[in-house]
């Protein structure tokens, strides 16, 4: 699709031009100042300004704008700046995100993972690295089909935080035990190891686990921290 003659002119002017007749003067109803220089309200010319920059910086195309204006006709209330952002994203496409997310989730043991949306991490997160990592396509798609339309529904994506590194022995000098202890004391973990270290059960852990087979909702720092203590004491992956 090419762009009209008043897009290529003033782009800004056209989008709020389309906004505007979508909307109404409740578009402009919160951005007006009152404040009016060359018959233009400064509220509202500093809004253009936001966006136009906005937009430059997020790298959207005019494609991308019109996909933004097509969905917008499904709202009753004018988009925020974010709202509108994520309606220019294109739609993503599950079997595609999950071959991504467990194709990054591999990747991410060795910090090399790159996400092309946050929300494929966010979903690959519910449903858990080791899941991610140990079932087959079929056994993933319902669980992570169900996770990725939970994070999208749920708005305000955060983006993908820093990689936690594992917890494995990094040689033969140290035992994988006493490396776990040690990783674990440094993620604020010490309580948990000296229960184990003092002959407590691991019941907690295996709770935590249960928790996320069961719900998918468990933080990955908890769920790697439960895993690593059976397997420290066990020696077995749970």
């Amino acid at each position: 699709m090419t762009q009209t003659s008043s897009a290529l002119a003033n782009p800004m002017d056209w989008l709020f031009g389309q906004l505007h007749g979508m909307f109404g003067n409740k578009l402009l109803d919160g951005f007006r100042s009152g404040h009016v220089i060359d018959g233009k309200d400064t509220g509202v010319e500093n809004m253009k300004a936001i966006w136009a920059e906005k937009i430059r910086a997020n790298g959207l195309k005019f494609a991308d704008v019109k996909r933004g204006l097509a969905g917008a006709e499904r709202l009753k209330w004018p988009p925020t700046w974010g709202e509108f952002l994520d309606l220019c994203k294109p739609a993503i496409d599950v079997d595609a995100a999950l071959y991504e997310a467990i194709d990054q989730m591999r990747a991410r043991q060795q910090g090399k993972d790159e996400w092309s949306h946050p929300a494929i991490f966010w979903a690959a997160a519910r449903v858990g690295e080791f899941d991610m990592l140990g079932q087959n396509f079929a056994a993933l798609k319902p669980r992570f089909e169900t996770a990725l339309n939970a994070v999208l529904k749920g708005g305000n994506v955060q983006p993908v935080p820093p990689r936690v590194p594992k917890l494995q022995a990094p040689g033969g000098a140290e035992s994988t035990r006493e490396f776990g202890r040690q990783r674990l004391d440094e993620l604020g973990a010490s309580e948990i190891i000296k229960t184990v270290s003092m002959g407590g059960n691991l019941n907690w852990a295996h709770r935590i686990i249960a928790e996320e087979k069961a719900t998918g909702k468990v933080p990955l720092n908890k769920l790697n921290i439960a895993r690593q203590a059976v397997f420290n004491v066990t020696g077995k992956q749970p």
